[in-house]
């Protein structure tokens, strides 16, 4: 961009780093920032509320873990200690959990669920708690698969995250009489989970290293679900670093070199 410097005779050229459309002499860079921007705060306000109730369970193990694990079989063991975690909270205990949270407020949720049928009947609550399982064993292999390596080495072929027949029995049909007419509706939240997550660039869905509770990242870079996450992650990383060059700086001293 040229600009001309009106307070004196002379001009002078100062260099920016947007890009100018010489058609439209439009702001390129910006108007695709902006568009990404607010696709992403889009997708995140829509999933948002579902992955918080995920969270509401006990963590799965973190993508980090398994990883250091020496083969595949080694780290099942893992996923099914996690799953024995699942079984072991009763639904009058989740919905306890819910009713605590702030997401009992949040209509994306409660659109679809009856609170005083959470109460009065027992397997109203078990299906509620069914569905929360069913979401956090979808979210976890899909964060899982999410990752840069993977993606890369699958290329333009599909991958199969999760199929299920039948299953979660979270679904309900109701009939009812409204002013001498019979009205009915169906209702399935987990199909309300799928849309949420549908078109949503895969890559954004990921679980916080530190707490392990599911997150939507607002910003590629984004590593952690918080600042306090994010401190001590750094600090990890930081930690891990100084032993890895304390582990070269003897092996230096002794005389030997890393191969």
């Amino acid at each position: 961009m040229i600009t001309k410097n009106r307070r004196t005779d002379k001009s002078f050229q100062r260099s920016t780093s947007k890009q100018i459309k010489h058609k439209d002499r439009s702001r390129s860079v910006t108007k695709a920032t902006a568009g990404a921007a607010e696709r992403s705060s889009k997708s995140h306000e829509r999933v948002r509320p579902w992955l918080e109730l995920a969270n509401l369970l006990p963590p799965p193990p973190s993508d980090d873990e398994l990883r250091q694990t020496p083969n595949v079989l080694t780290a099942l063991p893992c996923i099914w200690e996690w799953q024995a975690k699942l079984r072991t909270i009763t639904p009058a205990e989740f919905v306890r959990r819910f009713e605590r949270s702030h997401l009992v407020k949040e209509k994306a949720i409660t659109a679809s669920l009856d609170l005083q049928l959470l109460h009065s009947r027992v397997d109203e609550a078990e299906r509620f708690l069914e569905l929360v399982r069913e979401i956090a064993n979808t979210l976890r292999p899909l964060v899982a698969a999410a990752s840069p390596k993977v993606l890369q080495a699958a290329g333009r072929v599909p991958l199969m995250i999760r199929q299920l027949y039948g299953a979660p029995t979270t679904s309900r049909s109701e009939a009812w009489i409204r002013n001498g007419a019979v009205a009915t509706c169906w209702v399935d939240p987990f199909q309300q989970f799928l849309l949420a997550i549908e078109g949503v660039e895969a890559t954004r869905l990921r679980q916080c290293p530190v707490c392990k509770h599911f997150f939507f990242a607002l910003r590629k870079d984004q590593k952690a679900c918080s600042k306090p996450c994010n401190a001590v992650r750094r600090v990890r990383d930081w930690r891990a670093n100084q032993a890895q060059h304390e582990y070269r700086r003897k092996l230096k001293g002794a005389g030997f070199r890393r191969q």
